[in-house]
């Protein structure tokens, strides 16, 4: 009976270490970047090396390594500190990249009826301004 209640926790652990989520890998290093091993001590990270989601990154001055998850590979620069998956997190691009910002043209100010109204500027509101008030001298 101890050998089968054994063999079933020894299946369970091996289980949940195939199950584990997959591992980030280091394509490239630049400069002096450090991961944390035990709580205070850091080590230079070193090419091909995988960090679990969980490991703490450090990158010094002028420094940057890029990291690779499956097909996916992020550069993490200088200056950062924090673990492994926010620092992918924050480091890939958002949904939909950037959105182009239109510009309007003073021609493009017009009112329902066709009729072309002025652009405000800081000179016309202040000239609009100073009528509104009465100056006793």
């Amino acid at each position: 009976m101890k050998r089968f209640l054994t063999l079933i926790v020894a299946l369970f652990v091996g289980a949940m270490l195939f199950a584990a989520t997959d591992s980030y890998v280091v394509d490239s290093i630049v400069g002096t970047v450090t991961y944390e091993k035990a709580p205070g001590k850091y080590e230079k990270v070193t090419v091909g090396q995988e960090l679990s989601a969980s490991t703490v990154l450090k990158t010094g001055l002028n420094s940057s390594v890029v990291l690779k998850l499956n097909d996916k590979s992020i550069t993490i620069k200088a200056k950062q500190t924090g673990s492994v998956e926010s620092l992918f997190a924050a480091a890939a691009p958002a949904k939909g990249g950037l959105k182009k910002q239109t510009i309007v043209k003073a021609g493009d100010a017009q009112v329902a009826d066709g009729n072309r109204e002025g652009v405000a500027t800081a000179s016309s509101r202040a000239s609009e301004a100073k009528e509104d008030f009465t100056w006793d001298e």
